[in-house]
């Protein structure tokens, strides 16, 4: 396809408005315009108290923090002591001061897991992952997110988020120990020194600035009362947060055109220094800004049914960690929101709450997941989204189907108390909403088939995740990097690492950069009851991704019971093609009963799962681990399979189960999973029973014929 032609669907694509935004922003930049305008608000004396809050000394200053009418999410954090102590435990306090000891030797957070860097406070500058550096000197204005020499950028953008604020003010409210609070202030401190007003390559982004004001304001509540809080560090920081907020406003057009999670931080970055801190000169401006800015990015970002059209559940709950803190902060100093922000949170976390698995807290790693959880203030891995859900049902005042344990903690440091509990039922997912649950609380599927009206970021239509009591059998390989050398640049947003099908080893669109998809495929589906069931147990739809070569990917997803599920799927046309089923399961001993098309067990310590693969046609299977073909003979190009990321820059071997056929459509593909050894199957022709007990299920294994 011609240069021109992609070029101009590329436009459409973005849309007109977004492009403009983002050709003005890359003009500012090019031409040195951006660079001036830094260049002359450079050095920290520009932004002195005297000049950012007149006639606010900076002893007062503190001393107004400290008064009642500044209300935070809770005054002093070690009245929280108490309350915390009960939900974490003996072994929890142990484990959340051995954290914050951890930041102390250089253990930050990375992405939601530990990483040590060395040293605290840390080499602002050093990517850990590969050791490269990035000049402090080098304008920001000339940088781009990955290079040769420093590598990909969010790995050293990463500490000055200061997510490591939270363990230490979990330390510091269960011990009291006053190194954890100078440790704070030594690494903003550090920091300053280190990085000034717009001169080097921390200042890159408007979004990473926005997430600063957020954690520095935690921070500076959370040690408010410490000795080692003084008028001059208080000054010191505020002054940190207006130069955050002014750099944050100067490129809200990018932000703007990105209509992603980056204008909904930044939004709320400029809305909490304004709402925080009416001293300063500029923060009635900066609050009605951010308020105007959150209520244009919810309602274009979040649908009514609730889905956050960055098509990510990790994204999702980013966003909301940054609705329900701005929600919550304004319950507390007593501010209005456009009510329909809380409307849309509220679907949005009514969504996202009906994919958190009932046994383990996580949710499928659908979409793009960069490991961001922008409060993380439990002992719950990063995955769990428990303390999340928490939070929501606190903040948004809806009751909680979770019994008391450890994701308690962050509803209590936000709101100082945790929801009502009530055993209520998961809310139903919307019929427009493109995401589908089918199956029993403990035993379920998540299938992707939605319409995108944005542009989508990964090519996964009629994806299938399996959760069986708390296990997610079948599972999404995640992201891993953004910007690595191929095929790790984004690579594992495509439809072959996906648990669909894939046509003449082609992606469902067309890919036209690391972020952008053209020819968007289009899906539909339904679920519905059968027998007596009390929840959805099968799902039907189709996809158009393969309409371009005459092909029509038809899946239905039975939930048979409990224990065994049966999925099918029809490509439908003409002609030959090659054909391949590939599903992703985690690394669990495997034993291959026959690749002939291909049957396995996966073994856990709980259960067996069986794997058991059919198709109309002559076919093939393969076991692939980490891109190597383990069983089933050679393949072409198996690099990014057999893998699979929990979080970004998080590679982990997992297993690719695929199927490979090249007949004339129509063909048939049957999976039939089940867990336990009691099932037995039985092909005769045409038809495939799957009998246990009591159960028994008939499903066609002929192409064109109906399912059952």
């Amino acid at each position: 396809m011609g240069k021109l032609v992609t070029a101009a669907q590329a436009t459409w694509a973005f849309g007109a408005r977004d492009g403009f935004l983002r050709l003005e922003y890359e003009l500012s930049r090019s031409s040195g315009l951006m660079s001036r305008r830094m260049r002359a608000v450079q050095g920290w004396e520009k932004w002195s108290l005297e000049r950012i809050a007149p006639n606010t000394p900076s002893d007062e200053l503190l001393n107004t923090l400290r008064g009642a009418n500044r209300p935070f999410f809770f005054s002093g954090c070690q009245q929280l002591a108490p309350e915390l102590k009960k939900i974490v435990g003996p072994d929890g306090e142990r484990a959340a001061q051995a954290e914050a000891c951890g930041v102390l030797e250089g253990t930050l957070p990375f992405f939601g897991r530990p990483q040590t860097t060395g040293s605290f406070p840390p080499n602002w500058f050093r990517n850990p992952m590969t050791g490269g550096t990035v000049d402090p000197e080098r304008s920001w204005t000339q940088m781009r997110f990955a290079s040769n020499d420093y590598g990909d950028l969010k790995f050293i953008l990463e500490p000055s988020r200061f997510l490591f604020v939270y363990p230490l003010a979990r330390g510091y409210a269960l011990s009291g120990e006053e190194r954890f609070a100078e440790a704070f202030w030594a690494s903003v401190e550090d920091w300053a020194r280190k990085s000034p007003p717009m001169s080097g390559p921390l200042w890159v982004c408007g979004q990473e600035s926005s997430l600063r004001i957020l954690a520095w304001s935690f921070g500076l509540y959370a040690f408010l009362h410490s000795r080692g809080t003084t008028p001059q560090r208080v000054a010191l920081l505020l002054s940190m947060i207006t130069t955050h907020a002014w750099r944050t406003e100067q490129t809200l057009g990018y932000a703007r055109s990105q209509r992603s999670n980056h204008l909904v931080s930044e939004a709320v970055g400029l809305w909490t220094a304004g709402t925080l801190f009416p001293e300063l000169k500029h923060a009635m401006h900066w609050q009605r800004l951010g308020a105007a800015l959150l209520k244009e990015s919810v309602l274009d970002q979040i649908t009514p049914e609730g889905v956050h059209l960055q098509y990510s559940f990790h994204y999702q709950r980013m966003v909301l960690h940054l609705l329900l803190w701005a929600l919550r902060l304004a319950q507390v100093r007593g501010v209005d929101l456009d009510p329909e922000i809380t409307a849309r949170a509220a679907a949005a976390f009514d969504l996202l709450g009906a994919f958190v698995d009932a046994e383990s807290g996580c949710v499928p790693n659908y979409g793009s997941n960069d490991g961001t959880n922008l409060l993380p203030l439990s002992a719950c891995d990063n995955g769990d989204f428990r303390p999340f859900m928490q939070l929501g049902a606190r903040v948004l005042g809806r009751t909680s189907s979770l019994e008391s344990g450890p994701w308690d903690e962050t509803a209590l440091w936000m709101c100082g108390q945790t929801p009502a509990r009530e055993g209520v039922k998961k809310p139903a997912v919307p019929s427009h909403s493109g995401y589908y649950r089918l199956g029993s609380p403990h035993s379920w599927a998540m299938v992707r088939a939605g319409r995108y009206r944005r542009r989508p970021f990964q090519a996964d239509q009629l994806h299938v995740d399996l959760w069986w009591h708390g296990l997610n059998v079948a599972c999404d390989a995640g992201t891993y990097l953004y910007n690595g050398p191929s095929p790790w640049d984004n690579g594992l947003a495509g439809t072959a690492v996906h648990n669909t099908v894939t046509v003449d080893d082609r992606d469902q669109m067309r890919r036209a950069g690391r972020f952008l998809w053209l020819d968007w495929a289009q899906a539909s589906g339904r679920v519905t009851r059968t027998g007596d069931s009390e929840c959805p147990d099968r799902f039907e739809g189709e996809h158009d991704g393969y309409q371009r070569i005459g092909v029509t990917h038809r899946r239905t997803v039975q939930s048979v019971c409990e224990d065994a599920w049966v999925i099918t799927d029809d490509l439908v046309g003409s002609g030959e093609h090659t054909t391949r089923l590939h599903w992703l399961s985690p690394d669990w001993p495997c034993e291959v009963v026959s690749d002939s098309p291909l049957s396995a067990i996966l073994s856990t310590p709980q259960v067996r799962f069986h794997w058991n693969f059919y198709c109309s046609s002559v076919a093939s299977g393969r076991v692939i681990r980490a891109g190597k073909v383990l069983t089933g003979g050679p393949a072409n190009d198996v690099s990014t399979l057999g893998w699979r990321s929990p979080t970004y820059g998080e590679l982990c071997p997992a297993l690719s189960l695929v199927v490979s056929a090249r007949p004339i459509l129509p063909v048939r593909f049957v999976t039939v999973v089940f867990a336990g050894d009691e099932w037995k199957l039985k092909q005769d022709r045409d038809m495939l029973m799957v009998d246990c007990a009591e159960l028994h299920h008939e499903v066609s294994l002929a192409p064109g014929k109906s399912v059952v």
